[in-house]
């Protein structure tokens, strides 16, 4: 697998410098568990001096960095205050700006990429308590503002600014350095993105604006020195976090070689979930009320305009190899989706369809076996995986009038190859209904869409595994595998 990427790590890095994963009863000995907090990362730490001013450690020019294969990176602080509070805690504050930089060398016909930029942090406090081993600490401040300052091969790139208004976190935070266990949460009144890029050819410029943002991060953070995902797993490196959001919108302007473009939109909110352990890997997102609109050179008309009511993502899959099956979900789902008219008359120009919203839904759950690490797979061969059990709690497809759903579950023999001509012998069950299909067809055949000598070869194929019931357009149908033949409404097939 690719090394971990560098790309925003030293932007992270400040922001986690203002509450590491550091604390106990003195200044000292938070200063010291933040140097090997860096250092068990992979982090060079340096500093021009660590020196007492009364109850106060004072750090002066505290610099940590980075250096591999991927490229480096650094941040500077220049200066950090550790105050002895006299209750067994210990109070962190920074100076009002924190610098970072990071580069990465050009790969394949890419350019090789530089950023470098700040972190204003005013007003931010830190308070740490507990003792070595087991911290909790608690972070505020009235802002956080990121401004990023790309280039590429040498060439200022345009800004990147991010401002965080209300942040409050809270963690809790064990285990020795270089094996760091984290539970923390986080809280922001609002996000302002804004971006400002371009190159030779192409531009953007444009923002989005976020409400009500909230987040959770835990796991052990073993294995971070490691370049290579897979020897971090293996070291120990779990991560389970997740961010939703609330009010949404975006206003972009895009100029490429086609001419200009703009995309405008919003949603009532959303969230997104990244978990990873030596066991699996899993990435989730959802969204509600989803708009779009699109209006550019590219498209035929004065603007596009999209919507959803919701939209869903799961895919969670194990990772390692395993003596027996693991489990795996997917799921994929967009929910009364909705387009302009506008782009109904390309294909519908006389209204012969329904423009009712449309929706698609797969959920899926089963079980596979993985015979070596998926992460210590070469990207450019497949997995060594065999699939052993497939749940289909639910398709749903929902258009111009017509519903298709179903649901079954599968079993499959890995050791009978040649039944059905290199899968996996299944046994098992799917039940289909299908509501409206020969009306479609018709309509699509009316408007020239679909020949009839086309639409005579579909109806057969359907005849085959379907049969009608009642009402006058409504198909079922029951598709089985089992004694290694396959039935369709109880006919047998092969």
């Amino acid at each position: 697998m690719k090394p971990w990427t560098l790309a925003g790590s030293a932007a992270l890095s400040a922001l986690v410098a203002a509450c590491p994963a550091l604390a106990d009863v003195t200044p000292e000995e938070v200063w010291q568990n933040w140097q090997d907090f860096y250092a068990s990362s992979g982090s060079t730490v340096s500093h021009a001096s660590a020196e007492r001013d009364g109850d106060t450690l004072v750090v002066t020019d505290f610099k940590a960095s980075v250096q591999n294969e991927a490229g480096t990176s650094e941040t500077s602080i220049p200066e950090i205050r550790l105050r002895d509070t006299g209750d067994g805690a210990v109070e962190i504050t920074l100076s009002d700006e924190i610098a970072f930089s990071s580069s990465g060398p050009a790969k394949g016909e890419g350019a090789a990429f530089a950023a470098s930029g700040t972190v204003k942090v005013p007003g931010l406090t830190g308070t740490v308590s507990g003792a070595a081993g087991d911290m909790t600490y608690t972070v505020s401040a009235p802002s956080v503002e990121l401004e990023i300052l790309p280039t590429e091969d040498g060439k200022p790139a345009g800004k990147v600014g991010v401002l965080l208004s209300s942040v409050q976190s809270t963690s809790r935070v064990s285990g020795p350095a270089e094996a760091s266990v984290v539970d923390g949460t986080f809280n922001a009144a609002s996000a302002a993105l804004n971006i400002d890029v371009q190159d030779d050819k192409t531009g953007m410029t444009g923002s989005v604006n976020m409400a009500d943002l909230a987040g959770k991060i835990a796991g052990n953070f073993a294995g971070l020195e490691e370049e290579e995902v897979s020897k971090a797993l293996a070291l120990g490196f779990a991560l389970d976090s997740a961010l939703s959001f609330g009010a949404l919108n975006y206003d972009f302007d895009i100029t490429d070689e086609t001419g200009a473009s703009k995309l405008v939109g919003g949603s009532e909110g959303g969230a997104l979930q990244v978990a990873m352990d030596a066991a699996r890997l899993m990435f989730a997102g959802s969204g509600k009320a989803v708009t779009a609109t699109m209006s550019g050179a590219q498209i035929p008309f004065p603007e596009l305009k999209l919507s959803y009511a919701e939209s869903g993502f799961n895919l969670t899959m194990p990772v390692s190899k395993a003596e027996a099956p693991q489990d795996f979900t997917f799921l994929s789902k967009i929910v009364d989706l909705q387009v302009s008219e506008e782009l109904w008359a390309m294909v519908d120009p006389m209204g012969s369809l329904p423009h009712d919203p449309a929706t698609l839904v797969i959920d899926t759950a089963g079980k596979v076996l993985l015979k070596s690490d998926l992460m210590s797979t070469p990207e450019d061969a497949p997995p060594d995986a065999e699939l052993h059990a497939l749940d289909i709690r639910d398709v749903t497809a929902r258009i111009a009038g017509s519903e298709l759903t179903g649901s079954g579950a599968f079993t499959f023999d890995n050791s009978d190859l040649t039944t059905f001509q290199g899968i996996p012998a299944p046994t098992g069950k799917m039940e289909l209904k299908l509501v409206g299909g020969n009306t479609l067809l018709d309509k699509l055949v009316a408007m020239g869409l679909i020949g009839e000598e086309e639409a005579m070869g579909a109806r057969m194929m359907v005849a085959m595994f379907a049969k009608a019931v009642e009402g006058e357009d409504t198909l079922t149908s029951v598709l089985e595998f089992k004694d290694k033949h396959f039935y369709a409404n109880g006919q047998q097939l092969q």
